[in-house]
């Protein structure tokens, strides 16, 4: 199998497990459960925490192996007209990356102190750490989708893909990092975190179908 084929692979399989990921924590947590309701979230977090310590590892995980997929693409473009734009949109998510494990740590950190709590997970030591992954969280992930649309950019001037893909990572990028900054824990972002998976697997798609 050359790099090719496994960036494409990265670049396939890497979004459905990141939606599976969050579709179960979401079932299991319930998802009238959400951020917006920090007692019932941080309750429901200490209740599960076993699937909390899956999850955000997996989820970690497999999107530092989307941005190697994306890496590889990067290194196609060398010497194009939307390389320096992919390589600059690249690093800001890299470094946003690092930014939202150290958040997915403090929500394990979270239910961590809320299943040893014994007033239903309530604790402050629980609540100064969802408060800290919240903040985190919405600068990291503000970043990396405003690296992700600017990947989209530098594809779209290249054209090194359809212009759908591309026009699908801008607004998805846009959309999502403007969301995080406003609200963060709105609902409405999933409509972007779609859009990402969604123009990642068709990107690995197009990439799967050039290598055979």
């Amino acid at each position: 199998m050359n790099n090719q084929k496994l960036a494409s692979l990265s670049l396939l399989v890497s979004p459905i497990i990141l939606l599976l990921g969050w579709a179960v924590l979401g079932v299991m947590l319930g998802f009238e459960v959400n951020p917006h309701k920090p007692q019932l979230y941080i309750e429901s977090l200490g209740e599960n925490k076993n699937l909390v310590k899956t999850i955000f590892p997996l989820v970690s995980l497999f999107l530092l192996l989307l941005i190697g997929g994306l890496s590889f693409i990067k290194t196609s473009m060398d010497g194009g007209s939307g390389y320096f734009v992919v390589g600059f949109g690249l690093m800001i998510m890299v470094i946003a990356v690092a930014g939202l494990i150290a958040g997915a740590a403090l929500q394990i950190g979270v239910a961590d102190a809320a299943s040893t709590t014994f007033a239903g997970g309530w604790s402050q030591t629980a609540q100064t750490l969802f408060a800290a992954a919240n903040s985190i969280g919405a600068l990291a992930t503000g970043a990396m989708f405003i690296g992700f649309a600017l990947v989209g950019i530098g594809i779209l001037v290249q054209k090194s893909f359809h212009s759908l893909i591309c026009g699908l990572m801008v607004i998805s990028g846009l959309y999502t990092a403007a969301i995080s900054v406003v609200d963060y824990n709105n609902p409405l972002i999933a409509v972007g975190y779609i859009g990402f998976c969604l123009s990642c697997v068709a990107l690995g798609v197009t990439l799967m179908r050039s290598s055979e």
